[in-house]
């Protein structure tokens, strides 16, 4: 199985050498910047952040997996919650303590409740690296906003739920 990058990052905004040349957000911090001339808003974010979700979920609704395993988990619950108490999006972010309780290594995880452990990894409160052996399934959330996906779909396949979202499979 080979692993892909799912990114919002535009094919035409990379270089020969593999590099993003664009002037572009890479994280929820960069809301209120200004890129092209036009500030960074949180309901664009929150946008693409749905986005990387609902792909996830695609692709293990394809491969009719119903849960993943927390394979690999960097998080200190006390800092989690901290951060969400301390954060200018407490009002958006307030809900996901609702998740902390799930997270521990080797725990199984629904697919109903991995959106807001998503959302966690998203926002960088957290690194998880999701997987669910017998569908051959993992999702890794790494920084920059850089999706890695490793699964039996075609690419093909993997690509057109990719792109139903607006994102892009493979862009370098």
């Amino acid at each position: 199985m080979a692993w892909h990058e799912i990114v919002k990052y535009s094919p035409q905004n990379y270089n020969s050498d593999g590099v993003y040349t664009a002037d572009e957000w890479t994280s929820r911090c960069d809301v209120g910047k200004c890129y092209d001339e036009k500030s960074f808003t949180l309901e664009e974010y929150l946008n693409v952040e749905q986005h990387y979700i609902a792909v996830v979920i695609s692709v293990m609704k394809a491969t009719n997996c119903k849960y993943m395993t927390i394979q690999y988990l960097e998080a200190d619950k006390e800092d989690i919650v901290s951060g969400i108490k301390s954060s200018k999006f407490y009002d958006i972010d307030s809900p996901l303590l609702n998740s902390i309780s799930l997270l521990n290594e080797k725990r199984r995880i629904h697919i109903n409740k991995l959106p807001d452990i998503m959302r966690l990894a998203l926002r960088e409160y957290l690194y998880v690296e999701l997987c669910n052996k017998e569908h051959r399934l993992q999702v890794e959330f790494g920084y920059d906003y850089y999706l890695k996906i490793s699964c039996l779909l075609d690419n093909e396949t993997l690509n057109n739920l990719v792109q139903r979202e607006n994102l892009y499979l493979d862009p370098r």
